[in-house]
């Protein structure tokens, strides 16, 4: 089999490239080649470099300013444009073309569809994108695409439904220039693995731990909006279930992923009690009792039934195992020295690897679509 040239737009750490790793590891005749990328945040460039050193120089930078021309064609064409403007977490500006919002980068792609006609795109953003507010302008992109002689197939996966327990939809978008093209998106799959199965088995560091202030601040927040009516919660679990969608800013805010962890440890830091479970846990009955003797922060300790447990946000690795990236990548990253807030960034920015792998199986590997071949 002939290689695949791809090209990945708005790269980050390229976990499309990871979900390219893992579908030769598991086909081996499958092989690609990343031909060129474009980032142009200096983190996710410098953590790009460390999991993809045999890249770094095919970095062609701001999707704005390349000269297509002098990139080598490529049939596979990936584009995760900035989401900010559509996400609802965001102002939500849109990405209308000529309006200068980040996410307006999405037209900026044409060019690059234009110039290299490749068979293949993947798009990826927010589910928002396909909401009321944003349908029009997905809808004209599409079109945009269809003028090009592109066929499109478009579904919100959800990260949950593909082996991650992460509750995590996107929009994806495959694109084939082939009017007769035929794409069915990857069945669901049961969820085998729960958040507490990623997360670290000794304990992590004091920096992590929430301190008595915070704590206070989170169940105060979730007062005042429950009597609001709204759904904002401040909801620490013990990783039993699924985890809420990974932010950029994990820990910055009450309804992210927050960890209960038991005080009775041993001396690796591993929580003896840890199988405890209390399936009627009510966080109003939660009474912060405060701690002088945790670390250099004044750490809360809450009272659950009658058992004491400390509150810590996730690490970034752990973030990193909720987008599903292998260990590996992750050591590289984390050695690259780049400062935890941009891990976190990084993360929350990524996409889910195995939505992608189990996408790109159904595209390539599935010999159910007799339509739709590599060349």
């Amino acid at each position: 089999m002939q290689q695949l040239h791809v090209f990945t737009a708005f790269s980050g750490y390229d976990s499309q490239c990871m979900a390219l790793d893992r579908l030769h590891r598991h086909n081996p005749d499958f092989n690609y080649e990343l031909v060129g990328w474009a980032e142009i945040d200096k983190h996710a460039i410098a953590a790009h470099n460390a999991v993809y050193p045999q890249w770094a120089d095919r970095n062609y930078g701001d999707i704005s300013k390349i000269d297509w021309s002098q990139v080598p064609d490529f049939d596979l064409f990936t584009y995760s444009s900035p989401c900010q403007d559509f996400s609802q977490a965001g102002k939500q500006a849109g990405g209308t073309e000529g309006s200068g919002t980040r996410s307006s980068l999405l037209w900026e792609c044409r060019r690059a569809i234009l110039a290299k006609k490749p068979k293949y795109l993947l798009m990826e953003n927010v589910a928002a994108l396909v909401s009321q507010k944003f349908i029009r302008l997905f809808n004209a992109w599409q079109l945009e695409l269809e003028r090009y002689g592109y066929r499109n197939f478009a579904k919100v996966l959800n990260a949950k439904d593909y082996g991650v327990p992460q509750n995590r939809e996107r929009i994806f978008m495959v694109s084939v220039l082939d009017e007769q093209a035929r794409y069915e998106f990857p069945d669901p799959m049961p969820l085998q693995i729960c958040m507490r199965d990623l997360l670290e088995k000794r304990k992590v560091e004091e920096y992590y731990y929430l301190s008595e202030k915070v704590v206070r601040s989170y169940i105060k927040h979730m007062q005042r909006h429950k009597e609001a009516g709204d759904g904002f919660a401040f909801r620490p679990t013990f990783g039993e279930g699924v985890a809420v969608s990974i932010t950029t800013h994990n820990g910055q805010r009450n309804t992210d992923n927050f960890i209960l962890e038991p005080i009775n440890t041993d001396e690796d830091g591993c929580a003896r009690t840890i199988n405890c479970h209390y399936p009627d846990m009510n966080l109003d009955s939660i009474v912060n009792k405060g701690s002088e003797g945790f670390g250099y922060v004044r750490t809360a300790i809450v009272e659950i039934e009658g058992n004491e447990f400390r509150i810590r946000k996730l690490t970034e690795r752990e973030c990193f195992r909720l987008m599903d990236v292998p260990e590996e990548y992750i050591d590289r990253i984390q050695a690259a020295g780049i400062s935890r807030s941009q891990q976190y960034k990084m993360a929350g920015n990524s996409i889910v690897v195995a939505c992608m792998y189990h996408l790109f199986r159904k595209l390539w590997i599935d010999t159910q679509i007799k339509t739709l071949t590599l060349f």
